[in-house]
């Protein structure tokens, strides 16, 4: 009398029905060591990143701007409002504040203005002050929509290394 399938031969050897892998398997094995693999590749990489040395751009970049919009050219009372005076002495050949007060030591910057400043329709819709930024590298890119005397304005702030 038996209770189940027979694993042995009558002459103690076993069955070659009874082995463990199969080519089914095979694939699901080496499907779930591709996806765990892709899986590492595509997230150990960000979970580095903030110890490299350019995670800190984009937080200089929305400093700068903020500083520049708030304190220099506008008031924080009013924010998103730009006072005309101040922004057009701002994208004169000389600055004012200083880029370098915007960045700390180490930063490079540049300034540019997108539309109408002065409300004159014979004025140049595009001011920018700063070095040029690089091709090649990382650069932090913060932009804003301001208003110069009711006039839309894209202020875009890039700061790199």
């Amino acid at each position: 009398m038996t209770f189940g399938p027979r694993l042995f031969r009558s002459d103690d050897r076993r069955s070659r029905d009874t082995r463990a892998q199969t080519a089914l398997d095979f694939v699901v094995g080496v499907g779930l060591f591709l996806l765990v693999l892709g899986f590492l590749v595509e997230f150990v990489p960000g979970m580095l990143a903030p110890y490299s040395d350019d995670a800190e751009l984009p937080v200089v970049a929305e400093r700068a701007a903020t500083r520049l919009t708030d304190a220099h050219l506008g008031n924080p009372t009013t924010p998103g409002e730009l006072d005309r005076p101040a922004t057009l002495a701002f994208f004169d050949a000389t600055p004012d504040p200083p880029l370098d007060d915007l960045v700390a030591d180490g930063y490079s910057i540049n300034v540019t203005a997108e539309g109408n400043v002065t409300g004159d329709p014979t004025d140049p819709e595009f001011r920018a002050v700063g070095d040029v930024p690089p091709r090649d590298g990382s650069v932090a890119i913060v932009r804003r929509v301001v208003a110069v005397e009711g006039e839309d304005v894209l202020l875009t702030v890039r700061v790199w290394r």
